[in-house]
């Protein structure tokens, strides 16, 4: 597959002239303008490398570049200009991040030598980022299992909490949702540094006192103030904090905010961690969505209307629940409990809704060699989170 390249000059000569030389070099797309450029990335896929004119009408290079970067902050940025002066180059790479910067004229092999290297920089820092995401990745969703084990309930949900967040994110066309899924996995770490009868009275979903109801109203903010001293993370650390708010403002923390000012992952984590929460006590999703459409002012519609989306496009057999029994031998990673896990004695091993990693199954075999849970669980016969 050949690299993807925008070209944006205002000179349709020129970019005819381009786009015959590089043609079977580089995969290349022309426009006119920086707005229509800006158009055609908003919801496109990303471009390995963007070369941009100078002078433009509406919207200069370094303008244009400028917001560019703010869309696709990767896609390394190339300045064509006939404008030779240091200001033009200083400002150019200080406020659109230029990789490089190229006086008009120029060879067509000059600037292809300059757009290669261009692409090669966009493969370097795509992979660095990649390999950092999924390292970092998969040792959150490993801390969250190991969590799963001290709280099943809680923690056992934060998956499902994630994959409905994600869904929704991509009904809303949300270009990066990375950030996302890590929020919504670590929303509920604050728990932690709650005292220990809390913990427990909120696992069992028994009622709390209005001290205890005002600590658990701040978990957020504590799960926020963690998150925040893991490199990288500061984004996430922004949307667990808002996490619980209300769309109106109402709620925690009180500091004004509201409306489009939440970060609109806040306000899916919202929509999703209350759904989610919602399914443990009514297994209707389609009750649950219109329940939550009456609380005026607590969810963003938007993101309502996007859950209600994800629930119809559901296949019909995920709305019927269908489930089978499978025994503890036979289970693998990705299935679904359909049902809670409990020892002989009551204790809550797994929650319902909890997506299996191998911790959770070799915990189940370990309590059933000791002949403390039965030999057979309840899955779901359809994937429905997937």
């Amino acid at each position: 597959m050949l690299p993807r390249v925008l070209f944006v000059d205002d000179d349709n000569l020129l970019l005819t002239a381009f786009k015959r030389a590089f043609r079977g070099r580089f995969d290349l797309t022309t426009v006119t303008s920086g707005r229509e450029a800006l158009a055609l990335v908003q919801n496109g896929s990303p471009f390995a490398v963007v070369v941009a004119d100078m002078q433009m009408p509406e919207m200069n290079g370094i303008e244009f570049l400028q917001k560019f970067a703010k869309i696709h902050r990767e896609t390394s940025r190339i300045m064509l200009t006939g404008q030779a002066d240091l200001g033009t180059a200083i400002e150019a790479v200080n406020l659109g991040h230029v990789f490089r910067f190229i006086n008009k004229p120029c060879a067509e092999e000059s600037l292809a030598t300059v757009i290669e290297a261009g692409i090669q920089q966009y493969h370097l820092v795509t992979a660095e980022r990649m390999l950092l995401e999924d390292t970092l990745a998969g040792s959150i969703q490993t801390m969250v299992e190991l969590l799963s084990e001290f709280d099943p309930r809680s923690f056992g949900d934060a998956q499902r909490v994630r994959d409905y967040a994600l869904k929704i994110a991509m009904h809303l066309g949300l270009q990066t949702t990375w950030d996302l899924g890590v929020a919504a996995l670590l929303s509920r770490v604050g728990r932690l540094a709650l005292p220990m009868e809390v913990q427990m009275k909120a696992a069992q979903r028994e009622r709390l006192s209005v001290q205890q109801q005002d600590l658990f109203r701040k978990v957020p903010e504590i799960g926020s103030r963690l998150v925040a001293h893991i490199p990288r993370l500061q984004s996430v650390s922004k949307y667990i904090y808002y996490s619980a708010k209300n769309f109106n403002g109402e709620g925690y923390p009180a500091d004004g905010i509201s409306g489009q000012d939440l970060p609109l992952e806040s306000r899916i984590l919202k929509v999703a961690e209350d759904f989610v929460a919602r399914l443990n006590v009514r297994q209707s999703k389609s009750v649950v969505v219109a329940q939550m459409r009456l609380e005026h002012g607590k969810y963003d519609p938007t993101v309502l209307s996007a859950l209600a989306e994800v629930i119809s496009d559901l296949p019909a057999a995920a709305h019927q629940q269908a489930s089978r029994l499978e025994s503890i031998d036979r289970l693998k990673s990705g299935m679904v409990l359909a049902s809670d896990v409990r020892t002989s004695e009551g204790l809550l091993i797994l929650a319902a809704g909890t997506r299996l990693a191998g911790i959770h199954i070799e915990r189940m075999r370990t309590a059933n060699s000791l002949n403390r849970i039965e030999s057979e669980v309840l899955v779901l016969s359809h994937d429905l989170e997937a």
